[in-house]
């Protein structure tokens, strides 16, 4: 999935004449904190919330207030884990997307991404988590799955992170099935420490909590 793939339609660009009341209108329009500003199809700036509303002005061009330098931005074919990368690094709710030429394309939301994310990894298919720590070295994805199929289960998805200051891991895992008891087990008799599970309907109780553990996955 990519930057492409991800562009909300009904978003428009401000041109730069446009006024802070305009900008600030859309953004509640449209659940938003940033905007993107355009001219003659080219990116030419960035507005934010906060300084859209320190103007205190809004009959002001939104020029008068638009982020022009390092606007941020991604290409069309950009993986969704850059994207979100992107966003989490500069705090955005709103993404540009040009194409190679640099003509823009539209922009995507944090909304839309973050549900797209959770298809990517199968966040929302029934199932289970399963949260293991070990030490790098000890790390084999090919007997994690063996040690999950063995149980009659299939991994839908599988991420890792380092744990700061050591040389040990935490792997993520994403299984078909939301009874689990005989895959911990299996675990525990190979000697894995069990962190912690999220099992049925516990999963789908906050998406955005889950959105921490997947920004330390694509952003570590």
């Amino acid at each position: 999935m990519h930057a492409i793939d991800l562009i909300a339609p009904d978003l428009p660009p401000l041109r730069p004449e446009d006024t802070i009341g305009r900008a600030l209108d859309w953004m509640e329009e449209f659940k938003v904190r940033h905007l993107p500003v355009t001219s003659e199809g080219r990116l030419v700036g960035l507005v934010q919330d906060t300084a859209l509303v320190d103007r205190n002005d809004p009959n002001a061009p939104v020029s008068s207030v638009m982020e022009q330098v390092e606007v941020p931005f991604v290409r069309d074919g950009q993986h969704i884990y850059e994207v979100m990368k992107v966003m989490s690094e500069r705090g955005l709710s709103v993404l540009p997307v040009l194409d190679p030429t640099g003509h823009y394309l539209g922009a995507l939301n944090e909304h839309e991404a973050l549900r797209r994310l959770a298809e990517a990894i199968n966040l929302h298919e029934p199932g289970s988590v399963v949260v293991l720590e070990m030490n790098a070295n000890d790390y084999s994805l090919q007997q994690i799955a063996g040690i999950v199929e063995g149980n009659d289960a299939k991994l839908l998805s599988v991420y890792n992170r380092t744990l700061p200051g050591s040389n040990r891991i935490e792997v993520t895992l994403k299984v078909n099935r939301e009874e689990i008891s005989d895959i911990l087990r299996s675990f525990e008799r190979y000697e894995y420490f069990v962190k912690s599970t999220y099992q049925g309907s516990k999963l789908h109780e906050d998406l955005r909590g889950r959105y921490d553990e997947l920004m330390r996955f694509i952003n570590p």
